[in-house]
């Protein structure tokens, strides 16, 4: 899975380069920064790398000291650049995650969205909290090859082919709690119709398919992560 990774490229901030796109790699990951770009826009140019990338985890770092009354720093405003990628990951419903330095402080939308804080003096805290989102995290698609029944072929075909056709894939665990969910394009490759399903193959999991097609539903359930093939019934 493709991760872009938003930092400021300030000198103190190497630990990101050093320790964080290392883990990332370890984990079976792909890290994706915007530290190379390829003479473009820059607005342009991340917003394409963004677009390929699942995930972001965004580390907003200390930048410019805000200063009080008696001329101490009591809050420290983050990098523009690495705030904006942050929006810019959140407008393209990109599954961003922010790491916020302790004292650094923001206003606009970030006050709507949910933070991990974190001390530069405890980096190895944040490593360990960010080792175990990484465990969680699919490193490529489940792919699920659909079976449909006769008489709903033909519809099925033309919505697929037509780039309309969706299908709802949700896994549950063995005690009934959701643990992923998805609205995933229908594709069509070598005659077959596939959804691509990114959650992990854990072995006490069950996946549900459920395909709206006009008044009517295919649906099907309790499929193993270990079984590639999906057989919908009309209902």
């Amino acid at each position: 899975m493709k991760i872009f990774v938003s930092y400021s490229f300030r000198p103190e901030n190497n630990w990101v380069e050093d320790l964080v796109l290392p883990l990332i790699t370890c984990f079976g990951h792909e890290p994706v920064t915007g530290r190379r770009l390829d003479g473009g826009a820059l607005d342009e140019e991340v917003r394409s790398k963004i677009s390929q990338c699942r995930r972001m985890l965004c580390f907003v770092t200390r930048s410019a000291p805000k200063r009080g009354k008696k001329g101490k720093a009591t809050e420290f405003s983050p990098s523009d650049w690495v705030r904006d990628e942050l929006m810019m990951a959140r407008g393209a419903q990109c599954d961003a995650i922010e790491f916020r330095e302790k004292g650094v402080s923001y206003g606009g939308a970030a006050a709507f969205h949910a933070y991990q804080e974190f001390e530069r003096s405890d980096l190895p805290s944040l490593l360990v909290h960010l080792a175990k989102r990484l465990a969680d995290w699919p490193v490529g698609p489940i792919q699920l090859r659909l079976v449909i029944p006769d008489q709903a072929m033909d519809e099925v075909q033309r919505a697929a082919n037509a780039g309309h056709l969706r299908a709802r894939c949700v896994a549950l665990d063995d005690s009934g709690l959701m643990r992923a969910t998805e609205d995933l394009q229908v594709r069509v490759r070598d005659h077959q119709l596939l959804v691509l399903f990114w959650v992990r193959p854990e072995p006490n999991l069950s996946i549900e398919v459920d395909i709206a097609l006009g008044a009517r539903r295919l649906v099907c359930r309790g499929i193993s992560p270990a079984v590639s093939e999906a057989r919908l019934s009309l209902i």
